[in-house]
Formats: structure tokens, sequence, C-alpha cells
């Protein structure tokens, strides 16, 4: 085994040991079919660097991924259940992933709202982070990174989730 590999084992588990509790209680707010993948993910996203922040809300928990101090991915409770939200900030350095999303998928992406600051940078809030751009089918997108890509765990989005963010945060890493 590589000696950087168990290193990261090693932050990982230093990582996981701050929030455990809040990790094991998190997950039980999970439905149960969906708590392997999440409990994948969440070991994949802090083999990756990740930090893992997670807060006691009005609608359950919100556990934040942050790489660098900026975030990567929620998930968040609705009644509908968990969903994941992914800042895509460098989604055009991965048009095949998305490109190889569901078509489900991909049309929740074009059909959610524009980004106003990245159409008209006077429009929406001064502190506004801006959204997004990528292209699909020879369109180009400029999307919200609030719901550009907020998607509801299910059997059938789980590994297009992890493939998303993931590719999010391999861009992250390379741009910095």
């Amino acid at each position: 085994m590589r000696s950087d590999f168990v290193q990261l084992e090693v932050e990982g588990e230093k990582i996981m040991a701050n929030e455990k509790a809040s990790f094991r209680e998190f997950l039980t707010a999970v439905e149960p079919k969906h708590r392997a993948f999440v409990e994948k993910l969440n070991y994949k996203l802090i083999e990756q660097g990740c930090n893992l922040v997670i807060k006691e809300v009005k609608s359950g928990y919100a556990a934040s991924y942050q790489l660098e101090k900026k975030t990567v991915m929620n998930w968040v409770f609705r009644k509908s259940g968990v969903l994941a939200r992914i800042y895509g900030d460098n989604a055009g350095r991965y048009r095949d992933v998305i490109a190889s999303l569901p078509a489900d998928m991909q049309k929740k992406m074009t059909a959610s709202r524009d980004c106003k600051r990245l159409i008209d940078p006077n429009a929406c809030s001064s502190i506004c982070v801006k959204g997004f751009v990528y292209t699909l089918n020879g369109d180009t997108y400029k999307k919200c990174r609030n719901d550009g890509m907020f998607f509801l765990l299910t059997n059938e989005t789980a590994e297009q989730i992890a493939r998303l963010v993931c590719a999010e945060v391999a861009a992250r890493k390379s741009a910095s």
C-alpha cells in the first residue's frame, strides 16, 4: 500500500473522528435504502480532501462537503427526501460527465433558473458568488449555483450524483 494513500486514510479518519457522532445522526435521517451510498460517497469525498460540516437545521440536517473552505456539495432534507446540491463552479471542465447524464437529469439542469448575475453583473445580490456555465448539445447554459445541480437522491440518480460531485472536486483540485 502506498504511504500517501495510508496518510489520506489516516487524515480521513481524523476528520471523521470530529464528525462521527454528527455523521451517524445525519445518516440515520437518510432513507435506509440510500444510507450505504451516502456513507460510501462520504468516505470518497473525504479521501479526496473534502471536509464534512454537519449542522442541524429546521428540516433535519444539512451536510456540506468543503474543499479549501469552499462548499462543493450539500445534502439537503425536504419532505420529498434527501437532495444533493452540487456547486458546479467548474461544470464547463467536465462536459463529458454532464453529457452522459440521463435525459431527465439533463432536463432538470437545463430547466433550472438562470444565473441573473452571469447574464447581467448588476443583477442579483452583490454578495452572490455567481453561478456556473456549461455547454450541452451545443447550447451554452448559465445557471444559478443554488439549483443548477439540485437532484433528489434516488436509486437512479445516486451514481450520477457521485460522478458529478467527484468531477467537480477533481476540477477544483487541478485548478488550484
